[in-house]
């Protein structure tokens, strides 16, 4: 898994894990109770249908990030390929909060290369 200029790439099958912060200012955001992060993945132009793959953290209060972490399994989005296959992604902060998302530099991609058979 890598990650350049927000755009995540990574292998259909592996464990995505991120360690994720939010930027307030000169400081981080310093997590409070109740406050949930929501990480999802749609298909390419479709943030006006399901994602693909959405899932829930509950950050510690009083931190300053919060793991993304999303299983092997998980990960297996759509069918088996031989191309990468791009998805566009975002991070929401309580539901209401766009953190990371389509913007005016546009989609946010998730790059999910082809995963060998298991024969």
């Amino acid at each position: 898994m890598k990650i350049i200029d927000k755009e995540i790439r990574i292998n259909r099958g592996d464990r995505l894990l991120i360690e994720f912060s939010i930027d307030n200012g000169a400081d981080k955001y310093t997590f409070k109770d109740g406050d949930k992060i929501k990480f999802s993945v749609y298909r390419k132009k479709e943030l006006d249908k399901p994602p693909v793959l959405q899932k829930e953290f509950t950050p510690t209060v009083g931190s300053n990030n919060v793991d993304i972490d999303i299983s092997s399994q998980n990960m297996k989005i759509g069918e088996m390929a031989n191309k990468p296959i791009e998805y566009w992604y975002e991070i929401e902060l309580n539901g209401e909060e766009t953190i990371i998302g389509y913007d005016s530099d546009g989609a946010k991609r998730l790059i999910l290369y082809p995963e060998g058979a298991d024969l």
